[in-house]
């Protein structure tokens, strides 16, 4: 099944919510194992398994390699020093905002900690002037979403059965209508809730 698409437009606010006491947002050390380990474990339970550093080289060393620069497009959420979460925010060959591998530590979920990381994606991108930013992901990641709508995310029609699968996740959310996309980032219409749905 296709996973939800997401696109942030130009122009459109950056969150900047002040980070709490003892959290940071800082870069992937050039080179650093440890950083890299850090980053499998953030990764680990939702987006990537058990697969460990092949799972990083994958996804993060040669995804778009010309294009993405793990030292300036990896981004951690630290507590005290120690990797909690991250995020990966690059702009592709076709200049489109790649907001990628959006993971936070098991042990610290549940604590609304994903906006930070989307607003650090997003401040880096909105930079960079791409011509919009985008990203994937699946209903059962519900902070996740609940993040990204939070963030300005709009949600975006690009195959079948994706109006219905996104009021669902309306309805679930209480969000009663949002702005939906095509994929070529125009608008196509204002999707509803399921329960509001005639």
């Amino acid at each position: 099944m296709a996973q939800l698409k997401m696109y942030w437009l130009p122009g459109m606010p950056v969150a900047d919510p002040p980070l709490p006491e003892g959290y940071a947002i800082v870069n992937l050390k050039k080179g650093s194992l440890e950083d890299k380990l850090a980053w499998c474990e953030c990764c680990k339970n939702g987006l990537s398994g058990e697969k460990g550093l092949p799972h990083f080289q994958q996804e993060i060393e040669d995804r778009w390699s010309d294009r993405l620069v793990p030292e300036r497009d990896v981004f951690f959420l630290d507590y005290r020093g120690e990797h909690v979460g991250t995020v990966t925010a690059y702009v592709n060959k076709e200049n489109r905002g790649d907001v990628h591998m959006v993971g936070i530590r098991t042990d610290f979920r549940g604590k609304g900690l994903a906006k930070y990381l989307s607003a650090a994606a997003l401040k880096k991108l909105s930079s960079e002037n791409p011509d919009f930013v985008f990203l994937t992901t699946d209903e059962w990641r519900v902070s996740a979403v609940k993040s990204y709508l939070s963030a300005g995310f709009l949600p975006v029609e690009y195959a079948e059965g994706m109006e219905e699968r996104w009021a669902n996740v309306l309805e679930s959310y209480g969000i009663d209508s949002v702005q939906m996309l095509r994929e070529d980032a125009t608008p196509y219409k204002i999707l509803y809730r399921k329960g509001l749905w005639k």
